[in-house]
């Protein structure tokens, strides 16, 4: 019965139901030292008790390659969602373990905080190009108003806002407004007006299509009022920027700069620079650069969003621990080390980014309609942070709260001062 499945007596007397092992770790496979660091091992010895490789000699299959793929992300992912579930219903518990000496249950925390604020942020990206691509779009409004389901159907969407237009005029008389003369009068349109043409059948689109004209045509008086005011403008020459302090000189540079290019529209720097008869170098085309990228700021600042997401996730990898320090000295008195701190500064992060995704999920999974981020950032959030002190520190609750608004202060301070220099840093190198 062996011979039959090529299976040996020692292999029988090991295997008691027969399950196919993994090829690489048999027997015959293992050598006398460690492939990868060196260590002198015996045929007993399934892994090297000093790196942990696994102890054979046998040449890499295909199969060999992706059974120890999946093993190794199976192996991650139950630490993983192991992490998760205790870091997003335990406060304190992970920070807690780990220091134990409870290591291998849990992801370490500092790549497991790195891995989920990446993720996060390339989400939020994600997220924000949908809303962007999605969210602004009138037609939808008109389409959802019309009762057209088809997007595409240009004619009868164009037919149906004469006949709206036709039927507001004679609805509103001459108690309302000519819908002909909107484009004329749209200064003269009161708020008042445009509930009145709502409260008509199709009236919505229209008074939505009303609001942006207006926006839009104010807009435009603003800036040709400040175009005109700007006329007799003076710029600063190349050689009273020489003569300045270097401080002086890039205040005055990105405000004629971003002056210049409101008023021009000039997009290549060594253009504009030749225009304003500047030097054309490095340094001043760079200026020109962030000058144009500020103005575009100005006009949409949703624009912030791509300068800072990216750059976000280092920044808070890298500035946490100076925040921890705060911390540490707020628990000299305790045996805990800083770096006993700085994993539950970490743990703690890593749940504001988990319960992130959360919000986000539910709120485009409801379309909109449920945001719980007031929810989350006054009350979850706060409550999260004071249990997760009092479990891992375990001080009395008085102590643990005085603490906890001592933290708080310091934290949203620090992390303001984080935001402005990552806003300039964001700036100086996009």
């Amino acid at each position: 019965m062996f011979n039959f499945f090529n299976i040996s007596k020692f292999d029988a007397v090991n295997h008691l139901t027969y399950m196919p092992p993994k090829t690489r770790s048999l027997a015959q496979y293992r050598g006398d030292q460690c492939l990868n660091c060196g260590t002198p091992l015996d045929k007993i010895d399934k892994y090297c008790h000093q790196c942990g490789q696994l102890n054979s000699t046998k040449q890499l299959a295909l199969k060999d390659f992706f059974s120890e793929f999946v093993s190794n992300f199976f192996s991650y992912d139950s630490r993983g969602w192991r992490t998760i579930k205790h870091i997003l219903f335990k406060p304190g518990f992970v920070s807690k373990e780990f220091i134990r000496g409870k290591r291998m249950s849990y992801a370490n925390p500092f790549r497991f905080f790195l891995s989920v604020c990446i993720i996060f942020f390339l989400f939020l990206q994600l997220e924000n190009a949908y809303q962007k691509y999605y969210g602004n779009r009138s037609i939808q409004d008109g389409l959802i108003n019309t009762g057209y389901d088809d997007p595409e159907d240009a004619t009868k969407i164009n037919d149906s806002l004469v006949d709206q237009d036709r039927e507001i005029t004679l609805a509103l008389g001459d108690e309302g407004i000519q819908i002909n003369e909107i484009n004329n009068e749209l200064e003269a349109i009161t708020d008042e007006e445009l509930a009145q043409i709502e409260s008509k059948p199709g009236g919505k689109f229209i008074a939505n299509k009303i609001r942006e004209e207006r926006d839009a045509e104010l807009a435009r008086q603003r800036k040709d009022t400040t175009q005109s005011e700007q006329k007799e403008y003076t710029y600063v020459t190349q050689k009273e920027l020489d003569e300045m302090g270097w401080f002086k000189q890039i205040s005055e540079q990105i405000g004629d700069y971003t002056n210049y290019y409101d008023r021009e529209q000039i997009v290549d720097p060594k253009v504009a620079l030749k225009n304003l008869e500047h030097r054309v170098d490095t340094y001043n085309i760079a200026v020109y650069e962030r000058a144009q990228l500020l103005e575009r700021i100005e006009g949409d600042p949703s624009i912030l969003i791509s300068v800072i997401l990216p750059k976000l996730p280092i920044f808070l990898f890298l500035f946490t621990p100076f925040v921890t320090l705060f911390l540490w000295l707020l628990y000299l008195r305790r045996s805990f080390t800083f770096m006993e701190h700085l994993i539950f500064s970490f743990n703690v992060l890593t749940f504001a980014f988990l319960s992130g995704f959360i919000l986000i999920l539910l709120n485009l999974a409801t379309f909109g309609w449920l945001d719980l981020s007031f929810i989350f950032f006054f009350l979850i959030g706060p409550f999260y942070l004071y249990k997760s002190m009092r479990n891992f520190y375990g001080q009395s609750r008085m102590k643990t709260i005085i603490k906890f608004l001592l933290i708080n202060f310091v934290y949203s301070f620090a992390f303001s001062i984080g935001f402005v220099l990552l806003l300039l840093i964001g700036i100086a190198i996009s």
